[in-house]
């Protein structure tokens, strides 16, 4: 352009168009609905001579497939081409790569001079005559970048959002644009359900841009995309209602996923209703009559798998009388998945509403009202009172099948059972005797099933260590100890144990 200042060549050939313009003249193509009206204007400084593109439009002009400029201005050189709309998604529909790789080989201008109605649309400023050959430099395609450009925007991702279900992506406010004038897709044209956050590609976007600072969008370009995000936190949450099925006393979760996004109501927590809130629709019929308390030295048998459900022996008057706020928060036991009150936050609620174990902190309801799924064994107690049923003193000692064998033949020798077990392990803990590695073990600590077996094994252990060795077998204390104690990896292996 500094050569010919007062020249005005236009030569559009295929996809490709070489400009050379009037200083202060406007170039308009309102015939291409992906090209602004006004899309851009080149400027020549009289005094310099120097070349500058100012962009009016909306999308942003691309220089040499790489520099995107948007709403700023760009100073020109010889060889730059300049494309007004150019699609990195669809790289068949730009003929300038072609021509840029067969410039030697170019045929008369007058020969091919042709116009095109393609949406790639290139203008070069070139310095001398038509007939001399074009250097033009060729950007490889970086397939990163091309993989997290936006369709919208040709530019890369920013605060990414994913339409389902046919997971396209596209920035928020870009998307916000769209979704004002259509409900499908931009790419594929598929009805959008759904509008979901992509994590994955915000932080490889995040990732990209620190190892291409250059690539980052301008400030004012950020604080102009988040303006124009219409997209709220309602629309990428979905609407979830529970209820619970009373066909056959089942547990199982009813989801309820409204896909109507045209709703404007709130939306809070999932509708959780128990036996105590106001309203449920089985709150005539009486929880199940707990039986009488058992003393504690009597052997309990083990319920057999489903025969009846458990219930608390000791339901406090607390949890039978209590009614729930509307809207109150609940816990879902973890036996039972059944919803109860969560009263946590009541004063002294641990020592008079016992709702979760002292060491997993896991919730249960068999303390609250009485467990009522088939064949629980009492998933919650306090752990004198935990009944760990017989079936606790196989591989008692570190999974060591044989060593269990001799700790039950010799509780059976004696008449003592698990229970007796238990009982005299606590009382030497309490005495100081036992050191077992939680030293929250109390017997009216507070634990679920799984919890109270494991402190089981650790005093099963050392009550069998403090056994003395008169009262074994002979074949028992004859045997050679092991290096390793019980840290013995060999020893769950019966020909190692013997």
């Amino acid at each position: 352009l500094a050569a010919c200042p007062g020249a005005k060549v236009i030569c559009i050939m295929s996809n490709l168009c070489f400009l050379i313009v009037l200083p202060g003249c406007y170039l308009s193509f309102p015939a291409n609905k992906l090209v602004s009206g006004e899309h851009c204007k080149i400027v020549q400084d009289e005094s310099s001579g120097l070349v500058w593109l100012e962009d009016t439009s909306t999308n942003g002009t691309v220089i040499n497939m790489s520099k995107l400029v948007k709403k700023q201005t760009h100073m020109l050189q010889t060889g730059d081409v300049i494309y007004f709309v150019y699609r990195k998604s669809e790289p068949e529909q730009n003929a300038a790569p072609a021509h840029e790789k067969d410039m030697d080989n170019m045929e008369p201008e007058s020969k091919k001079r042709k116009t095109d109605d393609s949406n790639t649309e290139a203008v070069c400023s070139t310095k001398g005559g038509l007939s001399s050959k074009l250097t033009v430099e060729v950007t490889k395609t970086d397939k990163m970048e091309e993989s997290l450009t936006c369709v919208i925007c040709q530019d890369l991702l920013h605060d990414c959002v994913s339409l389902q279900p046919c997971m396209h992506v596209f920035c928020a406010a870009c998307y916000s644009g769209w979704m004002e004038r259509s409900s499908l897709c931009p790419t594929c044209r598929c009805p959008v359900e759904k509008i979901r956050k992509n994590h994955i590609l915000n932080n490889l976007v995040e990732a990209y841009l620190i190892q291409h600072p250059e690539k980052c969008r301008s400030d004012e370009d950020l604080k102009s995309m988040e303006r124009r995000n219409k997209i709220t936190q309602d629309m990428l949450q979905p609407k979830v209602e529970r209820s619970f099925s009373d066909e056959e006393g089942s547990s199982d979760y009813l989801f309820d996923l409204s896909d109507n996004d045209s709703d404007s109501s709130d939306i809070g927590q999932p509708m959780v209703m128990c036996r105590q809130c106001p309203g449920y629709r089985r709150e005539a019929t009486p929880p199940p009559i707990p039986p009488p308390p058992k003393p504690a030295t009597e052997e309990r048998p083990a319920t057999p798998t489903g025969e009846q459900p458990s219930t608390s022996s000791a339901i406090p008057p607390a949890s039978q009388e209590y009614r729930c706020l509307p809207h109150g928060c609940h816990l879902i036991c973890t036996c039972c998945l059944q919803p109860m009150p969560d009263r946590r936050a009541e004063s002294n609620s641990e020592q008079v509403i016992a709702q979760r174990c002292a060491q997993c902190q896991r919730p249960f309801c068999h303390m609250y009202w009485g467990c009522q799924r088939i064949g629980c064994q009492g998933c919650l107690a306090r752990f004198s009172e935990l009944n760990l049923t017989d079936k606790c003193l196989d591989g008692v000692l570190n999974n060591n099948n044989y060593e269990s064998d001799i700790l039950q033949n010799y509780l059976s020798s004696r008449g003592k059972s698990w229970r007796d077990l238990l009982q005299e392990s606590l009382q030497s803990f309490q005495q100081g005797n036992y050191y077992p590695s939680d030293w929250r073990i109390s017997p009216n600590a507070i634990l679920c099933f799984c919890c109270g077996l494991r402190a089981f094994k650790e005093l099963a252990y050392e009550y069998r260590q403090n056994i003395p060795s008169p009262e074994l077998p002979a074949a028992v204390t004859s045997r050679p100890n092991c290096y390793w104690g019980r840290n013995c990896r060999t020893q769950v292996k019966a020909h190692h144990a013997m």
